[in-house]
């Protein structure tokens, strides 16, 4: 029995049923097929071409925001600060919302620096409001002229001469104002010893965005003893009653004089190797999923970031493996899901967002782009410079041309050792070179992290 519910099959039955029309009405057809096919094709492809174009929208939006936000936000700590220090890969930030404190971390030094401003005169105090003269105007006269109205800068000439007169009286004249008092140098000790305890307590009990303290396990007090959340006030009060504090007195933007106040406190020697360890168990996860070597994983985790959970570039690029949202965090999303996505900042410091598209994207770079090369080794040598300058300038390196196919055949040409000499000599970019060497001669030291 004929299966007719394809409409090639309904047309066959057609043609044997009546053969005088059926060449003229297969290709009219077959014409109809291929038209219809070729506009659905179109349809869709407009219709992820818009996507696309939607999705790009929302980056450069966001993009310009983040712009925006940040150079407020600059010029707000400058009204205060002598200097205005930013977030970096390496090196996380903190202000206070008063921006009158704020704590650094340089997660590749092993470094906290806690700082805290004050103010060298006793700020004057705002003048008693005007409207607590309304006691003494008679009530009659007060529906004339609103005491709230005498505020204003331009007052009106209706206004009765007795309000007035009440009003100037309640000035204080300018030979008679008070001069700001200087405070004396205990109490701006007491200040800011307190403001000191106060931010390295609170960063010391600061989380990450995997809900745990960004500092665990890596400050010690001096017996030894590891400083945690719980332990961080007193420890924090002590420190700062014992330890040597910097001063410098400077007149801000606002024209205040200030006082900063800054004290250092190291981090374990071992501070890497103990942040490295609290990511082991997702890297190990998500380079087993995308079949790459997780010491590679890890020897570009720490270049990039030194594994700062915070961290944020000028480009910007964000998290343990510093991914742009827009180009590379974008690129592994896609390959990973394939459907593309806006990715923010808040979903890139996640480190399991972040530790996922960083081994996809080296993933890509390995098995799509270098797919061509023929052994981990060599094709590890390309894949850590693209992961960081992109994979046309490495192959410009090889063969002067950004060309996939002849990179891979010049890399297979050569051993391991003339490969990476190869690329520290003519890459083009002395980051990119740096970037090489730091990743491959720390990659080892992982071997044994791994076991």
């Amino acid at each position: 029995m004929i299966n007719i519910k394809s409409p090639i099959r309904i047309f066959l039955v057609f043609a044997i049923l009546f053969p005088v029309y059926s060449q003229e009405t297969f290709e009219e057809f077959r014409k109809k097929q291929q038209q219809a096919q070729q506009q659905a094709f179109e349809d869709e492809l407009s219709e992820f071409q818009n996507y696309v174009a939607e999705v790009t929208s929302q980056y450069d939006a966001y993009e310009q925001q983040q712009i925006r936000e940040f150079e407020a936000f600059k010029k707000d700590v400058e009204e205060k600060w002598q200097d205005f220090k930013a977030p970096s890969k390496k090196e996380y930030v903190e202000y206070d919302d008063d921006l009158d404190s704020r704590a650094s971390v340089d997660f590749e030094k092993g470094e906290i620096t806690i700082e805290v401003i004050v103010e060298e005169e006793i700020p004057t105090p705002d003048p008693e409001p005007i409207k607590k003269v309304e006691k003494t105007v008679p009530k009659q006269e007060t529906k004339q002229a609103p005491i709230r109205q005498v505020t204003q800068e331009k007052k009106k000439d209706t206004e009765p001469k007795s309000l007035k007169s009440i009003v100037e009286k309640t000035k204080t004249p300018v030979s008679q104002k008070e001069k700001p008092q200087q405070r004396s140098p205990e109490l701006k000790k007491k200040i800011s010893d307190q403001k000191l305890q106060r931010k390295l307590a609170d960063i010391l009990k600061a989380k990450g965005d995997d809900g745990k303290p960004m500092l665990n396990k890596q400050v010690v007090d001096k017996k030894g003893k590891t400083v945690t959340p719980a332990t961080a006030k007193a420890y924090a009060s002590e420190l700062v009653a014992n330890a040597p504090v910097a001063t410098k007195t400077y007149k801000a933007k606002d024209g205040k004089k200030r006082t900063v106040y800054t004290v250092k406190i190291p981090m374990k020697s071992d501070h890497i190797n103990t942040r490295a360890d609290r990511y082991k168990q997702e890297v190990l996860k998500q380079s087993k999923r995308f079949n790459i070597d997780p010491i590679i994983a890890f020897a570009v985790m720490e270049t990039e970031s030194a594994f700062n959970p915070k961290a944020k570039s000028h480009i910007p690029a964000y998290g343990l493996m510093q991914l742009v949202p827009k180009s590379g965090a974008r690129d592994a999303y896609l390959y990973v899901y394939k459907k593309d996505k806006f990715l923010d900042r808040d979903y890139l410091y996640k480190p399991g967002n972040n530790i996922e598209l960083g081994c996809a994207y080296l993933a890509k770079i390995r098995h799509q782009y270098f797919k061509s090369i023929k052994d981990d080794e060599r094709a590890y040598i390309c894949t850590v410079p693209a992961y960081n300058t992109g994979i046309g300038n490495v192959a410009k390196a090889l063969v002067n041309k950004p060309k996939l196919k002849p990179a891979a055949q010049k890399a297979n040409s050569m051993s391991p050792d003339q490969l990476y000499k190869k690329l520290m000599k003519d890459l083009k970019y002395k980051e990119a070179r740096d970037y090489l060497e730091r990743v491959w001669t720390r990659k080892d030291k992982y071997t044994s992290l791994l076991k």
